[in-house]
Formats: structure tokens, sequence, C-alpha cells
């Protein structure tokens, strides 16, 4: 409506907005799954875990220095992607 139909009364957000036109499902630009590869890489691949209850005191562990912000979290949030402002989206 905003873009596709080019409808008056939303003139000025065309104006303001610059619209990225991006695959449906993309993994890459989703920060939880940047979280999940990082948490996999180095708590979970290729470690052996007894019990199920092992496994969670880990990733609580883990989780837990996430529950604040910290320089790590930002980091697996921020995506530093080039645009290319002569693409019109």
């Amino acid at each position: 409506m905003i873009w596709e139909d080019q409808l008056p009364e939303y003139a000025n957000i065309r104006e303001k907005v610059k619209f990225l036109d991006i695959p449906p499902y993309s993994p890459d630009l989703n920060p939880i799954e940047q979280v999940w590869r990082i948490t996999r890489r180095e708590k979970t691949h290729n470690h052996f875990f007894a019990t199920i209850s092992d496994e969670t005191t880990v990733l609580d562990e883990w989780f837990r220095g996430f529950s604040t912000p910290n320089e790590r979290l930002a980091s697996l949030c921020t995506f530093h992607f080039a645009l290319d402002t002569s693409v019109v989206v």
C-alpha cells in the first residue's frame, strides 16, 4: 500500500523511508539466528552432555550473560551491509 499502490496519503512516508527488498526468509538478517549460531559453535557443537540437565545448565549460564545489554550481544544483532543507493526498491 505504501510503495506499490503509491497512495497519496502515504507520500510523506515514501519521502522519509528507504525501502529494502529482502527475501521472505532471511536467516542471515534475523538477529536470533546469529545468537543461535554462536551458541552452537561455542557451547554445544562437539560437546557431550551426559544428561539434558547438564546441557540446560550450560545454556542457562550462557544466556544469562545476554540478560543485560553487552558488546557481544550488540555485535551479534548488528548488520553492516552496504546499500546501493542507486537501486530503487
